[in-house]
């Protein structure tokens, strides 16, 4: 039985309320555990390395379990899909509260990352089905604030709810927003179309995983062991061939966890190219500036989140205006001004010291935050649209597993480049401190090479633009299930 999801203003806002929630859900339990590591390591007597694991791990099994999603999606519709996501981000949420030990709560939340992964691409998916396509550009911009805007809030939430509970808080705090973005999911999205019984690869989200995690290891660990250690390039090795063995295993077999097949898009291919890069700067931000901000300046949680706070700001702000500018310039002029805008303020976080003033930081952050937000959408939408309906769901898993595996190695990388710098730094004769924050501005100078290299790609999403009106605000025909 066929019927027609709600083509009203209404129904358009219920719509996107129903996969905002839980997408921002999803990706502020990366940003707001940063904030709660001290925490973690006083509560379980535990080191950074282990205590990382909460963030590092959590980012990884995202990761690997996004390529399952277009396979779940596919299989039992994404509606269905999505709310029992959100049914085990909920349960595992209890978990990381009721955790006794270090080991307890890296398990939970590794769980969570792995429901997390399935709830970023089934939203991503949902806007496509759900959403009339004259609509979904604007849909998407609010997406993409949902994504961009819980890393930047995600701070100063955590620091306000550690300063004045304690880090259980956090997974306190999950529990309503899960509740309410099940029963929005349960009330507005329309039924999504369930598919026939296929096989589920599993030796894919082995090779998958197994490749991840080794990768992770390396770039986490290099700092400590040496980027040319063996322990080092064997890791970085193994885990190349078991990804190369993956995407073999996809090109080949005739159900695959991912369908590579969407590559031959040529404007999708650009565009997992820049999500990588943009995934780069973003995390690059919300990973270095709360440990400057804390480790160098001594500041608060509270205080870091108070000053990431107008970035978020701008963020939120800018977003929709880019979703609305959309339609008049396309996408290569909102993606160019913001990696533009982005590489002049990640440039200038590259001047980190002890000297360094919150506002100066205020204001580069927001110029940072600026760029994300005029160039987020555009770039998950021209590769999306790319795209024929029936691989949309392939093709937000790929988005996804190529964001979440490039920022969880960025995170890693990151990690591993600090330390070492800051050992540089302190063998050439500065103290701690000092060492800390100058290797800080080092790793944002280095962030800097991939959006300079983007700019180039981005000329290439260049079209010849025709558009024509439609009459509906919301929604399309979707079968029944």
């Amino acid at each position: 039985m066929i019927h027609k999801a709600r083509g009203s203003e209404k129904a358009f806002w219920s719509i996107i309320s129903a996969v905002f929630l839980g997408n921002f859900l999803a990706i502020l339990n990366t940003s707001t555990t940063n904030i709660a590591v001290p925490g973690f390591m006083a509560e379980f007597s535990t080191q950074l390395p282990a205590a990382q694991w909460t963030i590092t791990g959590f980012m990884l099994a995202a990761g690997a379990a996004a390529p399952a999603a277009g396979w779940f999606g596919a299989r039992f519709g994404y509606k269905r899909v999505y709310i029992a996501a959100l049914s085990g981000f909920f349960i595992f949420s209890v978990m990381c509260i009721l955790s006794i030990s270090i080991e307890m709560l890296i398990t939970a939340r590794l769980m969570q990352g792995i429901f997390s992964g399935i709830i970023m691409p089934a939203t991503l998916t949902l806007i496509y089905q759900t959403v009339d396509r004259s609509r979904q550009a604007f849909g998407m911009s609010l997406w993409s604030m949902s994504s961009a805007l819980a890393p930047a809030v995600g701070p100063v939430l955590a620091g306000f709810l550690i300063d004045l509970f304690d880090w259980r808080a956090l997974f306190y705090f999950n529990l309503p927003v899960a509740a309410i973005a099940m029963a929005a999911a349960i009330k507005f999205l329309p039924d999504t179309d369930r598919g026939e019984k296929t096989p589920f690869d599993l030796w894919g989200l082995v090779f998958s995983f197994g490749g991840s995690i080794l990768l992770l290891t390396a770039f986490a660990q290099a700092g400590t062991w040496g980027w040319i250690d063996e322990k080092t390039l064997a890791m970085i090795g193994l885990g190349s061939i078991l990804l190369a063995l993956f995407v073999k295993r996809e090109l080949k077999i005739e159900f695959p966890l991912l369908n590579f097949s969407v590559f031959a898009h040529r404007k999708f291919a650009y565009g997992i190219i820049l999500n990588a890069v943009l995934s780069i700067a973003l995390y690059a931000g919300a990973f270095l500036v709360p440990i400057f901000l804390q480790t160098s300046l001594d500041l608060g949680a509270l205080e870091t989140g108070l000053i990431m706070v107008p970035g978020a700001m701008v963020m939120a702000f800018f977003t929709p205006i880019t979703g609305r500018l959309y339609n008049q310039t396309g996408p290569v002029p909102l993606i160019v001004s913001g990696l533009i805008v982005m590489g002049v303020g990640t440039f200038m976080m590259g001047n980190l010291t002890l000297q360094t003033t919150a506002l100066y930081v205020i204001i580069w952050t927001s110029i940072r935050y600026l760029g994300i937000a005029l160039c987020n959408m555009p770039i998950i939408n021209v590769g999306m649209a790319a795209v024929p309906k029936d691989l949309a769901g392939y093709a937000s898993a790929l988005n996804n597993w190529t964001r979440q595996c490039i920022a969880s190695l960025s995170i890693a990388l990151f990690s591993g480049l600090l330390a070492y710098r800051s050992n540089q730094h302190i063998q050439a004769g500065m103290d701690a401190s000092s060492a800390s924050a100058v290797a800080a501005g080092d790793v944002f100078y280095i962030s800097l090479i991939p959006l300079i290299l983007a700019l180039p790609l981005t000329l290439l999403l260049r079209e010849k633009r025709h558009f024509k009106k439609t009459g509906h605000l919301a929604g399309r025909e979707v079968k029944n299930q």
